[in-house]
């Protein structure tokens, strides 16, 4: 009798899809670190892990104008749009709906934890995350009545002075943040509010110093003033305390060799405060006052000259602040692989390590010298480049905004943050 084969039918197992949403956190932080800021806008809007996974930080970018050069008419359906230069793809995008939601006479006054710190038309101050399109309402800071829409920018300008704006943390992660703002003038005032509370209302802080930066570091507000002298109030408490006060004269700045080789007049010195290694560090901004487009100085110019004579940067110096001593110190060596920005933004020190696209000790600085760009109407805004502290070189940043000598509105740094 003949046996019968029997044949088993082999089942295929189903393969499983990968659930990438299950990638374990160190894995999507790995990833994140070698993307690029707009890759990383593409990631967290993956899934709701990889979302929460998108942590990584990124190099400064630079908030430029539209290439239309007709922002400030309200007609303009491209008012709203503003252009980023990355540093890290040497790139521009343009968000077009940057600024939606403000009309066209609205005024960046500051820039914090990937936040600006925005002015209306109206003098209402609000916070702005242009990536996210994040905005928060501040208390309004004047109790001036609400201005009318008939009120020109300029007028608006001289009623809304504020020098510089700065945040005490990341609104993304934290609601009980502070803002603080210099504003008004001779003397100006330091003013703040503290986010998260109950009846948030601005506050004065000094009325008593001209002052030129404000920085927060470890929930600590550093302020200067015109005469070297330091402030540091302590934000931890539920008013702020002064812990320390400095009355240090420009005895060191004045001896600071670079100083030296230039005079008043022709040349004018702005000063900024910087938080760098743990280091609190005084820059020192060397301006030339007058200067045509062959860069010759006021001095060479023929008294007949119809030529527009715009400022420029030439050069920076750098002191530590040596708080046991109480006095400012010469910096002789140089910033130790960092990069400083500086400019209307709360300034800052990136590592150069980290961040291996940007120039090692140098500083990157923007426009800030705010009655030129607010009240003149042939240039401002035009002042933006790259310091180099070895070789004492300032490198312009080859951009079709800077192709002329008035860039409005000015440009701000601002770290990229993707919440």
């Amino acid at each position: 009798m003949a046996k019968l084969k029997v044949y088993h039918r082999r089942h295929k197992k189903k393969r499983r899809s990968p659930n990438w949403s299950e990638l374990q956190p160190e894995l999507l932080q790995l990833i994140t670190n070698n993307l690029s800021f707009v890759n990383v806008l593409q990631f967290k809007a993956v899934c709701s892990s990889w979302k929460h996974a998108a942590t990584s930080s990124h190099t400064p970018w630079l908030m430029l104008p539209s290439s239309s050069s007709r922002e400030n008419d309200q007609n303009n359906p491209d008012s709203a749009a503003r252009c980023f230069y990355s540093l890290e793809e040497q790139k521009v995008y343009t968000i077009k709906n940057a600024f939606q939601g403000f009309d066209h006479g609205a005024r960046c006054v500051g820039s914090s934890h990937g936040w600006l710190v925005i002015m209306d038309s109206n003098g209402n101050p609000h916070l702005l995350n242009p990536f996210s399109r994040r905005q928060i309402q501040l208390p309004l800071i004047w109790p001036f009545p609400r201005l009318t829409g008939d009120l020109s920018l300029e007028s608006l300008r001289m009623c809304v002075s504020i020098a510089k704006a700065v945040l005490s943390s990341d609104p993304s992660r934290d609601n009980n943040f502070a803002v603080v703002v210099i504003y008004d003038s001779l003397p100006s005032k330091l003013s703040f509010c503290k986010h998260g509370e109950e009846d948030s209302r601005w506050t004065v802080l000094n009325v008593r110093r001209e002052y030129c930066d404000v920085i927060f570091h470890n929930k600590q507000l550093f302020a200067l003033a015109g005469d070297g002298s330091v402030e540091v109030w302590d934000f931890n408490n539920s008013f702020p305390i002064k812990t320390i006060d400095l009355r240090q004269p420009f005895a060191e700045i004045g001896n600071v060799d670079i100083v030296k080789d230039f005079s008043r007049g022709i040349h004018s010195n702005q000063t900024y405060l910087v938080e760098s290694l743990g280091e609190i560090l005084f820059v020192g901004r060397i301006i030339q006052n007058f200067v045509k487009h062959e860069d010759i100085g006021e001095g060479d110019l023929p008294q007949e000259s119809d030529y527009i004579c715009p400022y420029r940067t030439l050069h920076f110096y750098i002191l530590k602040l040596n708080i046991t001593a109480k006095k400012w110190e010469k910096v002789e060596s140089s910033l130790r692989n960092r990069a400083l920005f500086l400019g209307g933004n709360q300034s800052m020190s990136v590592s150069t390590r980290d961040f291996p696209e940007l120039e090692e000790n140098s500083i990157y600085f923007t426009d800030d010298r705010w009655e030129e760009i607010n009240y003149v109407e042939d240039y401002g805004g035009h002042d933006v480049g790259v310091y180099n502290l070895g070789n004492k070189i300032v490198k312009t940043l080859v951009l079709d905004q800077f192709n002329k000598w008035r860039v409005d509105p000015p440009p701000f740094w601002i770290v990229p943050n993707p919440w």
